[in-house]
């Protein structure tokens, strides 16, 4: 029944598609680590960021799901740091942790099994199964989602929606090359079907597509905007030390982050520096003062001298922060 649109699909891929990214030539028995890692690094991340500056040197300082296991939570949060969503790392890292002690060391090849897992979703685990350990499953990320609501018309407010697009995803599966069928999907939803302006002339699958004439049936709608707010930090420097925050427990749990004032709306002090950082749904515009210990909130208030700063886990924002202020790179 699909086996024209499949033909076609894998024609356009070889040709156009993103067939010589490293992460698809993953081989032997460390692929679905891999696989794992690179799939939770680029969830929140555009792919190619991912690997030019953090898959690379992740996996050379944890080559294994052993050698995550046994590594110090710090010691991940370092590598991860600018790649922004550490809930990822601390999730990658338990994960590591159950897998030595559930599963012998390695991730399971049963979907069940990787679900339980902390952070694996349903795309993750598929994404395990069909890329690491190469079954025939539908693997459903938003730009293949967005391929499968407009090829078959399907709307959007569908009840159950994601249960609906994993049983057409498996509908539509080549069984024959279920690999580079996914990653076919996931090119196409990239590169062609965007969700804006898709270029459906140079689509493979045009001529079966219910939804090319009425894409914004067909498409989920835009998210709300983000919500624009103010917030004012503090940088205190004294006898060698920078005072900090490091919560135990929340969003960020284990990170250092520049505490807040305890004034934030009448601040009388010298503004060092102002930067932007987008967090979940907020747009924040972040401003910098020198501050003395007593203007500073003290929840959870630690300091570190000043020289270890640079080698310390820090949230994304601290991280631009430091990179303001030339005191603080060391």
């Amino acid at each position: 029944m699909f086996k024209p649109h499949h033909t076609a699909l894998l024609k356009w891929y070889a040709t156009s598609g993103r067939i010589d990214l490293p992460i698809r030539h993953l081989k032997g028995e460390n692929a679905p680590y891999e696989v794992y890692v690179s799939e939770i690094m680029s969830q929140q991340t555009q792919i190619g960021v991912v690997l030019d500056k953090f898959y690379p040197p992740f996996l050379k300082a944890m080559p294994t799901l052993k050698d995550l296991a046994q590594a110090k939570l710090e010691q991940v949060l370092l590598l991860w740091q600018g790649l922004g969503y550490y809930a990822r790392a601390k999730n990658l890292h338990k994960s590591a942790k159950i897998c030595c002690e559930l599963h012998g060391g390695e991730l399971p090849n049963d979907y069940n099994a990787l679900r339980a897992l902390p952070g694996v979703g349903d795309y993750t685990a598929n994404a395990i199964l069909c890329f690491g350990y190469k079954q025939a499953v539908g693997v459903v990320d938003a730009n293949v989602a967005r391929v499968l609501l407009r090829l078959f018309g399907i709307d959007p407010k569908s009840p159950n929606l994601a249960k609906l697009l994993q049983v057409k995803a498996l509908e539509f599966l080549n069984q024959e090359n279920p690999f580079d069928h996914n990653q076919a999907l996931i090119d196409l939803g990239a590169l062609v079907c965007t969700p804006a302006n898709p270029a459906c002339l140079l689509c493979p699958l045009q001529q079966a597509c219910k939804g090319k004439h009425n894409l914004t049936r067909f498409s989920v709608a835009k998210k709300p905007p983000s919500t624009p707010i103010t917030k004012h930090y503090g940088v205190c420097v004294q006898e060698g030390f920078l005072y900090l925050t490091c919560a135990k427990k929340g969003l960020y749990a284990h990170l250092h982050q520049f505490p807040l004032l305890k004034e934030q709306e009448h601040i009388n002090l010298p503004l060092l520096a102002q930067v932007r950082h987008s967090y979940t749904k907020y747009r924040l515009s972040a401003k910098i003062y020198q501050a003395t210990l007593a203007d500073l909130d003290p929840t959870n208030l630690v300091k570190i001298p000043l020289q270890d700063f640079k080698h310390t886990p820090k949230s994304s924002l601290s991280l631009k922060i430091m990179h303001t202020l030339p005191i603080l790179n060391l």
